[in-house]
């Protein structure tokens, strides 16, 4: 190669210490830029958990407050504010109450369960029992009293009238039990026959007269339809 080109093509390139320069140079612009991101990423995390914390703080609970059972509670309770709590439930029950108030001083129509919705039909109503069209509520008290205690809302049951001679007449095939009331103040070892549980039926209105009367001046006994 020309000498005169040799010596254009050394003065092209950059001296030693240009070189250095440049390098540091780009160091420090791509440092630079690595900590702008560090600081956006950071002001982000802080706005995201600043975020997170208040709608934490400020979201409302869930679902609507109704009134539940605090423990388990046997039928014929009469409930007192510390037999209730409120829990929030999203949906609502249908009949469920929202105020304590609204169910306090009312009496349990069967068992209730802890954490149960204590909605209008577990509550014996204000005006007695509700037996459902083309019923009548008839209470009756078992000649077996201990029969009460295997007995629950709900159940269906046949009404027998028992006289003097052991012979049963069937009153009512399908009874359904509505409410039972156990006897309050009573010790169930002294128990006599006008202290035995009564249990509420409702039967059909054809049947209903003859049950009250049985169950007025004579024996009645139950069994499971």
């Amino acid at each position: 190669m020309p000498q005169h080109l040799s010596a254009g093509a050394a003065e092209l390139q950059p001296r030693p210490l240009t070189r250095t320069l440049t390098a540091l140079r780009s160091r420090r612009a791509g440092g630079r830029r690595a900590r702008r991101w560090r600081r956006v990423l950071a002001v982000l995390l802080t706005v995201l958990a600043a975020v997170v914390a208040l709608r934490g703080r400020e979201a409302p609970a869930a679902g609507v407050p109704v009134v539940a059972a605090a423990r388990d509670l046997p039928t014929g309770a009469v409930l007192t504010a510390a037999d209730v709590t409120t829990l929030r439930l999203q949906p609502v029950p249908d009949g469920a109450r929202g105020d304590p108030a609204q169910v306090v001083g009312h009496t349990t129509a069967g068992p209730v369960r802890r954490g149960e919705v204590l909605t209008d039909v577990r509550l014996v109503a204000d005006d007695g029992p509700r037996p459902g069209p083309g019923r009548v509520a008839v209470p009756v008290r078992p000649a077996d009293p201990g029969t009460v205690a295997l007995l629950r809302t709900g159940v269906h049951v046949a009404a027998i009238a028992v006289d003097e001679r052991g012979r049963g007449t069937v009153l009512a095939t399908d009874a359904v039990v509505l409410a039972l009331a156990p006897p309050a103040g009573v010790d169930a070892g002294r128990a006599g026959a006008d202290d035995a549980p009564l249990v509420v039926l409702a039967v059909p209105a054809g049947a209903a007269d003859r049950l009250a009367a049985a169950a007025l001046g004579g024996s009645v006994t139950l069994r499971w339809a």
